[in-house]
């Protein structure tokens, strides 16, 4: 070979190598964006679960406690109901009675005239025992009406509390797309990494049989010299 012809090829050696040089720089800088990228998947990864853990612990307490208020209302307007079936039954034996009663009054009354005053007196008594039991009666129907708004609010605050649940379940099923959509860019990035890994090594392998024929052209050139 000319020393001019080795002097060419050693400049166009150099010039692969200064061009692989740089594709190596470039290549080692895009494996270290992506690792960075990688490290951020996982900070947000770690992140979403986190946040998702602790709304489903946050909707787990709350139903809880609902269920536990409700079963409280349910047993208070039971008793309440009870009540007030022992207080209709009472008022109408009483009402019985005090109709029974009022048939004797009325047949006593007939056969005493003479004992008008005092029959007077029982007739005011029962008429105050009457008024007492329909008191009594008006009692009741005021506590029914009262469990029966209790009902309806009771059953307000369940509808609310299925609502919140179901906002909650939303919530949790958003997340969990979040986290499938963050482990799927994770899996893309370690391949374009593993990628990029071969690439690096093709790169380094080209570089040394480079500097290999380029120690050997200078070895060429000085044995001409010489």
């Amino acid at each position: 070979r000319s020393i001019h012809e080795i002097d060419k090829i050693r400049k166009r050696l150099e010039a692969e190598k200064l061009e692989l040089q740089s594709a190596l720089e470039e290549a080692e800088a895009t494996l270290e964006q992506e690792e960075n990228k990688v490290l951020r998947c996982q900070m947000e990864l770690s992140q979403v679960k986190t946040e998702t853990d602790r709304r489903i612990a946050e909707k787990d307490e709350e139903f809880a406690m609902v269920r536990k208020n409700q079963a409280k209302a349910l047993d208070s307007m039971q008793a309440a109901l009870e009540t007030e079936a022992k207080g209709k039954a009472e008022a109408l034996r009483m009402k019985k009675k005090l109709e029974a009663d009022a048939a004797d009054l009325g047949l006593a009354l007939e056969h005493a005239i003479a004992g008008n005053a005092e029959t007077q007196n029982t007739i005011k008594k029962y008429q105050l025992q009457v008024r007492d039991a329909q008191a009594k009666v008006d009692e009741e129907s005021a506590a029914k009406s009262v469990a029966a708004d209790a009902k309806v609010t009771a059953d307000r605050k369940a509808a609310a509390m299925q609502n919140a649940l179901e906002e909650g379940r939303a919530l949790l099923e958003t997340s969990d797309r979040q986290r499938r959509s963050a482990e799927q860019e994770l899996a893309d990035t370690n391949e374009t990494l593993a990628e990029l890994g071969n690439v690096n090594q093709s790169i380094s392998a080209a570089k040394r049989k480079l500097e290999s024929e380029f120690n050997q052209l200078g070895g060429d050139l000085d044995e001409m010299t010489n």
